[in-house]
């Protein structure tokens, strides 16, 4: 009865051990390391059948005389080979030395060079990628310890030298794992060190850059504040103050270029081929830049101007005063004028006008060089039979009267335009003209006006035809029709 006890219990305690060495076994697969390991083992083992089978088949090939059996033989032979090619392929090739088969640790990226503050941010994940790495090559090194734990409770188990020999390898693996790792540390490391080495160089660099900067923007301000005590001239001033800003951005963009280019023939290079792509496919961008700086430096219209241009082919006429001049465009603001009246009837809109139109379209100044006075004029048609001399005589006087401060401000201005033009006509007294027209006499009025010519020419034109209806020998003539015996003549009829 003792003997059966014992018995029973030897094999209730195999039962125990071999579902333990089976959930071992189970934990192991889950293992990455052990798995190289057995593929490792599958893989030489076939490498090893395979010789086996070629070194037989050798020797069959060999024999002069092949029997039916050695016929046989050498089939089987070549069928097994082909299984054991295929379980090969099915494995993989893999690596024939074992610890390059189950251990691989790829190389750390290599430190880079930073060429711009923007490239902090690139360090900073290029930092988080190495700490990564090395938290998941620690963690499966802390995996092989775990294998050879479960080896070692297998052995306790099981006591099989292949089980013994599996720990052996694991154990070398682990040494020379650790020793691979360490490196690994070492490298990441300097690598860090490195890249921290380049962001301090970087922050010194942006320092130094916006030192630079600031020193070039207090200078250039400096500069307008210097320049406000000697320059009076609001106009002249907004034109100076446009120059120092473009020269300010310019040399703020050089500055940059400068400190984050290193090589300064490969930025002329860039340059040159993306300027010529750039001037292809801008090409009106860059007529509007050339046309600014046409008008900057010859100074035919500027700020503060009363303006005409003529766009589509005549179709368009803009009348108003220069409000901004900028790198692409002439801002003008649409005032109440003679062809808003005629033509536009809406004034009052900001207009903008790209700076090309100074090569291709007509423009008229109105105030240029300080003059500040235009010829305008007033027709007026009275019948034949009236006294068209005293009607000269009154248009004159009246247009005298209201002109006078345009006439003497404008004198002073041309004699000051001969300096730099050809003036031969410098007369600014008001002019009359007489005409024969289809109706009557046309009485023609020229005087100076402001370029804001609307206000004068309505009190001239009040005043004219005031004085002409108070006289009975002038009579102001129009055009009528008159219905006689159904038919229709046109005639001179006054008022």
């Amino acid at each position: 009865m003792f003997l059966i006890s014992v018995v029973f219990a030897q094999n209730n305690n195999t039962k125990l051990n071999l579902e333990h060495i089976k959930n071992i076994d189970a934990e192991l697969n889950k293992l990455d390391f052990y798995i190289k390991y057995e593929n490792y083992q599958k893989l030489m083992e076939l490498k090893t059948q395979l010789l086996k089978i070629k070194s037989q088949l050798k020797k069959l090939n060999r024999k002069r005389y092949k029997t039916l059996k050695i016929k046989s033989q050498i089939d089987k032979l070549k069928l097994k080979q082909i299984a054991y090619q295929k379980q090969l392929e099915i494995v993989g090739n893999g690596k024939d030395n074992l610890f390059d088969a189950i251990i691989f640790i790829s190389p750390l990226p290599k430190p880079f060079k930073i060429n711009n503050p923007f490239g902090i941010f690139s360090v900073i994940n290029y930092k988080q990628n190495i700490n990564e790495t090395i938290q998941k090559y620690e963690k499966k090194f802390k995996e092989l310890d775990e294998i050879i734990e479960l080896l070692h409770e297998k052995l306790s188990l099981q006591n099989n030298k292949s089980i013994e020999k599996t720990i052996q390898d694991f154990e070398l693996a682990k040494s020379i794992y650790l020793s691979k790792l360490s490196q690994l540390k070492t490298e990441s490391k300097l690598y860090i060190q490195t890249m921290n080495e380049e962001i301090s160089m970087q922050i010194n660099k942006l320092i130094m850059l916006i030192i630079t900067i600031g020193i070039s923007v207090l200078f250039f301000t400096s500069l307008k504040f210097g320049l406000k005590k000697y320059v009076n001239d609001l106009d002249k001033m907004y034109l100076i103050n446009k120059i120092i800003n473009i020269l300010n951005f310019s040399v703020a963009v050089l500055i940059v270029a400068f400190f984050y280019i290193d090589n300064s023939s490969y930025l002329i290079t860039i340059l040159g081929f993306a300027s010529a792509g750039i001037a292809i496919a801008m090409k009106d961008w860059f007529m509007n830049i050339f046309g600014w700086f046409v008008i900057i430096t010859t100074g035919n219209f500027k700020v503060g101007d009363r303006i005409k241009i003529v766009l589509q082919n005549g179709q368009v006429e803009v009348i108003g005063d220069i409000i901004d001049i900028t790198v692409s465009r002439i801002v003008i603001h649409e005032d109440v004028t003679l062809t808003t009246y005629t033509n536009n009837r809406r004034a009052g809109r900001i207009v903008f006008v790209p700076n090309n139109v100074i090569f291709t379209n007509p423009i008229f100044n109105y105030t240029h060089s300080g003059l500040r006075a235009v010829w305008d004029g007033i027709d007026i048609t009275i019948t034949f039979d009236s006294n068209y001399k005293k009607a000269e005589y009154l248009a004159k006087e009246i247009t005298k009267k209201y002109s006078k401060g345009y006439t003497d401000i404008t004198r002073k201005q041309l004699n000051k335009l001969r300096t730099n033009y050809n003036i031969k006509n410098t007369n600014v007294e008001p002019r009359i003209y007489t005409f024969i027209g289809e109706y009557g006499i046309v009485i023609s009025c020229w005087y100076l006006n402001s370029y804001a010519t609307m206000n004068l020419r309505s009190k001239i034109s009040a005043e004219i035809l005031d004085s002409f209806l108070a006289e009975s020998d002038i009579k102001i003539a129009y055009n009528t029709i008159k219905i006689k015996n159904e038919q229709v003549n046109e005639t001179q009829t006054s008022i």
